[in-house]
């Protein structure tokens, strides 16, 4: 299983979609799983897209506690029995890792990283086309109420390997494929 966390800005989905589609493998993030639960508040649009009630936000509240829950359960399925998998989530959560080291599976953490004015900037590119908790974000980090440190993958995954995006290029989708495979050996 590879955890891929960091944060918000990052890179993680892309990082995450990336290596997914090169190990040909089942992709889980929370956001969507989120999104998923969200729809149930959800209307259609008038331009016959998706329209949530202004009190549905993607970061925080009481959706991601739910998603949360969601995705620890899917992933112990998967990893139970025996799937290989990519998980995308800002914070690998003690829970989640325990539960999948508790069906035995060997986890590849990817922390994703970028310099903080790359993050800045990608937080306010957000922000200007994003929902309120979009918004936040940039200030939240400048103030220091968000602590980069909260998104370091905790101790215990079998490996971890740090991939920066900060050069806004291809990620290095090579350097996880190598760990995966040493893990499989």
């Amino acid at each position: 299983m590879v955890a891929v966390c960091g944060s918000p800005g990052a890179g993680m989905t892309t990082v995450a979609c990336a290596t997914a589609r090169r190990l040909g493998v089942p992709f889980l993030t929370r956001d969507e799983i989120k999104a998923g639960l969200g729809l149930s508040s959800a209307a259609v649009a008038k331009d016959g897209g998706v329209q949530f009630n202004p009190d549905f936000h993607i970061a925080g509240g009481p959706l991601s506690l739910r998603a949360e829950a969601v995705m620890v359960n899917a992933a112990r399925l998967l990893a139970s029995s025996g799937a290989s998998f990519v998980l995308e989530s800002s914070v690998l959560s003690r829970e989640l890792l325990d539960a999948l080291l508790a069906c035995d599976a060997r986890v590849l953490a990817v922390h994703v990283v970028a310099r903080e004015s790359v993050i800045g900037e990608r937080l306010r590119a957000r922000a200007a086309g994003g929902g309120a908790v979009d918004r936040q974000l940039p200030s939240l980090f400048q103030r220091g109420e968000m602590k980069r440190s909260i998104f370091d993958p905790p101790a215990g995954a079998h490996a971890v390997v740090e991939v920066d995006t900060s050069d806004d290029g291809d990620p290095d989708i090579e350097r996880i494929e190598a760990a995966v495979v040493a893990l499989i050996r």
